[in-house]
């Protein structure tokens, strides 16, 4: 029998690794809520040198669990949550276009393309809308649900927990397509959806695995190595691929958990450089640098060009961070109390920072053209910060 863990709390990271004396007494210090728990860094004073501002915030209702991330498309922003809600926003004053209300509780949302927005409700069913919130159909997936869908091209692909990829047409439903693969015994549960790009479908599995699949029929284009497992135990060996493979200049880059982080070619799997590297929620990439946070929160800045460690931040340890997002110059990193900071993607120093909410955020900041983000907390509040 395949086991998951879930692997977005300290809470539950304390719960993966209770049978692994070494491993889970760094993980319970990293439980701010716990009795052995390390107290998260204190906020660190700054140098404004970027200006940022919250220019809206709207309520869509919370989200204690699951996978949510709102995604913007032409002027329309699309967000849901846990409770249920559904709404498309306006880009440029944050006010309600519309709102529905599923018969059950989300775990997973949005996806949109150029006609469809998606969710997944708790029964792992796929609901889609059109633009303008009106039901077009439900699929039943059939297997846990897992990460944020994902749209493009007329399909919506869907991620579920025994690392299937599984597609389907946004005009009826139809399922066109699924790949499996055989999985190891362990796995993390994480947030790991796959990237849409280049005509291909980049995933990343247990093992350490990068998958590219052609987006039209899911076959195999390549299957490439990041990071091979190690160690005697089944614990020691999760090196899961976390976080979203990102496809960028003609190499796909990716972090593992207990592994590396590193590119490959993309289009032909070889490894073009790799660091050893632990990344529990995945890694952020743009023209010259690869940035991941490893369990204990401090944020690391890999060169493009080498793999080359260019800095190293701890003043964000046991604050769990979110994956970045890279914004212009800066790199944007959500933690457990609702701050989204903003640190100089070159030198690693905090140069702004802003306050949405008092929850931690369900995902990593989706960047909006080049002078914005969207944050969505598990408090409910969906936030565009302006960055300028």
């Amino acid at each position: 029998m395949k086991q998951a863990f879930k692997f977005t709390s300290a809470l539950a990271i304390l719960s993966l690794l209770g049978g692994c004396s070494t491993i889970s007494s760094t993980m319970s210090s990293l439980n701010p809520f716990g009795g052995n728990a390390v107290k998260p860094a204190a906020l660190q004073p700054f140098t404004a040198q970027l200006k940022v501002a919250n220019t809206w915030s709207v309520d869509v209702g919370d989200s204690k669990s699951g996978n949510f991330s709102p995604v913007v498309m032409d002027s329309t922003v699309y967000a849901a949550s846990e409770e249920g809600q559904l709404m498309a926003i306006e880009k440029a004053s944050g006010k309600v276009k519309w709102k529905v209300k599923a018969a059950k509780q989300l775990k997973a949302g949005v996806a949109v393309t150029a006609d469809t927005v998606a969710v997944v409700d708790d029964a792992n069913n796929l609901l889609a809308f059109d633009l303008d919130g009106k039901q077009k159909w439900q699929a039943g997936v059939g297997s846990d649900v897992s990460s944020v869908p994902v749209g493009a091209a007329g399909t919506i692909f869907v991620r579920t927990i025994d690392f299937s990829v599984l597609a389907y047409a946004t005009s009826n439903g139809g399922q066109r397509w699924k790949y499996s693969r055989q999985l190891p015994p362990l796995t993390l549960r994480v947030n790991t959806p796959v990237d849409v790009n280049n005509a291909r479908v980049y995933a990343g599995f247990p093992g350490g695995r990068l998958v590219a699949l052609d987006m039209n029929n899911g076959a195999v284009v390549w299957e490439g190595n990041l990071a091979s497992p190690t160690g005697t135990t089944e614990i020691e060996r999760i090196a899961d691929v976390t976080g979203t493979p990102v496809y960028n200049f003609r190499e796909v880059c990716a972090a593992s958990f207990q592994g590396k982080v590193g590119c490959l070619d993309a289009v032909t799997a070889r490894p073009i450089w790799s660091a050893d590297f632990s990344a529990p929620s995945g890694s952020s990439v743009d023209d010259r640098y690869v940035i991941a946070p490893n369990e204990l929160g401090d944020l690391f800045a890999f060169s493009r060009s080498g793999g080359k460690q260019v800095w190293r931040v701890e003043t964000f340890q046991r604050r769990q961070p979110t994956s970045p997002t890279v914004i212009g110059r800066a790199v944007a990193v959500g933690d457990y109390e609702g701050y989204v900071h903003f640190i100089d993607r070159d030198t690693g120093k905090t140069i702004a920072r802003t306050k949405v909410g008092s929850t931690s955020l369900t995902s990593q900041a989706v960047p909006v053209e080049s002078d914005a983000l969207l944050v969505q907390s598990r408090g409910g509040n969906v936030a565009l910060i302006s960055v300028k």
